[in-house]
């Protein structure tokens, strides 16, 4: 017996996509990410239309239970933020002086370190150059960018969809 499951309807997506700010796009892979370790994900799950975050471990399966599409990802091994991007001008070259202040010793969490120093929220300005630069680079042009998740979408719930195929009825 085939399980019957029901989705939102197109409409209602665009809808959701339309409300969401890239940082509602952006937050929930990075709060699910860990470098090296898991990689991010924000999905809309297409049975609620909720968005949530999803962090998936190398080798770790995705929940086959739920339905749903990626919006954003960052991947495990990737760094989404350098440490130019992240600090000001002025920033960056404290930061270089804190950070060759003792070259014997190192420290994997340096960033974190002079953050906590300056009084800089490292997360919140993190979220923030992400959704910056999915702006900039994933919505710039918001058509294409909802047509690529609209077909997702479509091969979430149809599993032969395929955008440019038409069926013989279609005439």
């Amino acid at each position: 017996m085939e399980e019957i499951v029901e989705v939102i309807g197109v409409e209602h997506l665009k809808v959701i996509l339309s409300g969401l700010t890239p940082e509602d796009i952006v937050k929930p892979a990075y709060e699910n990410w860990l470098a090296g370790i898991r990689t991010g994900h924000t999905i809309l799950n297409l049975e609620t239309g909720r968005v949530s975050g999803l962090g998936i471990e190398f080798n770790q399966l995705p929940l086959a239970d739920d339905i749903y599409i990626e919006l954003f990802t960052i991947e495990s091994h990737e760094e989404p933020i350098d440490e130019e991007e992240f600090f000001s001008e002025s920033e960056y070259e404290e930061f270089l002086d804190f950070s060759s202040s003792d070259p014997s010793e190192y420290v994997p969490d340096i960033i974190t370190e002079f953050c906590q120093i300056k009084g800089i929220d490292e997360d919140k300005r993190k979220i923030g150059l992400l959704a910056y630069n999915f702006e900039k680079e994933e919505q710039a042009n918001y058509n294409m960018w909802e047509s690529a998740i609209l077909n997702k979408y479509y091969d979430a719930i149809y599993e032969d969809h395929n955008p440019f195929m038409f069926s013989q009825n279609s005439y």
